[in-house]
């Protein structure tokens, strides 16, 4: 695994692990909400709430082996994000709302709030070679960003209080741009 974590880390190979769609497989059982959508569960429209209780892969006396498993896919992005492999936060999952569970998954794996959010921002930014158009705040840069009600370098679930989206000098209301979707805000 060392090894390996060198390799990564002299390429400068980027991963994206998308730990939300692993965690639906290996924690999430039949008749209990998905971890993934529970914290909006009660915004969506009702087709999403039912699929929200399907449950990951059958479990039965392999339960436990299943959420080690989680815990040690977020141990592993952990000790990835420590030994500086470059890394960028996406999602397999419901657009516009599970990238913050994914987010939520590297601060719960012990990374630190700030620096999950500029993974996120600035991070994806330099991968993509556009770090000095967009990613971060200043002069000269493109204004996309995104206002929250709250502070999520201090409470990464304060990334679900966003209220306004400013992309390419547009102004959006999140509430509206939810109801578009038939998501209550």
């Amino acid at each position: 695994v060392a090894a390996f974590i060198a390799m990564l880390k002299e390429k400068q190979i980027v991963l994206d692990p998308t730990l939300g769609a692993f965690e639906g497989m290996l924690t999430d059982r039949p008749g209990t909400a998905s971890a993934g959508l529970a914290p909006v569960l009660s915004r969506l429209p009702a087709q999403v709430q039912r699929s929200a209780f399907q449950g990951g892969l059958p479990a039965g006396e392999k339960d436990q082996v299943y959420r080690d498993s989680f815990r040690a896919m977020q141990r592993m992005l952990k000790r990835l994000y420590d030994e500086g492999v470059p890394l960028v936060a996406g999602t397999d999952g419901l657009e516009g709302l599970m990238l913050h569970r994914e987010l939520e998954l590297w601060v719960d794996g012990g990374i630190p709030a700030a620096r999950v959010l500029q993974a996120a921002t600035l991070g994806a930014a330099r991968v993509v070679q556009a770090d000095g158009d967009s990613g971060s705040i200043t002069t000269g840069k493109r204004a996309d960003l995104l206002l929250v009600d709250g502070n999520p370098a201090a409470d990464i679930a304060d990334i679900r209080r966003t209220r306004i989206v400013i992309k390419g000098g547009t102004v959006y209301n999140s509430a509206d741009l939810y109801g578009a979707l038939g998501i209550r805000p």
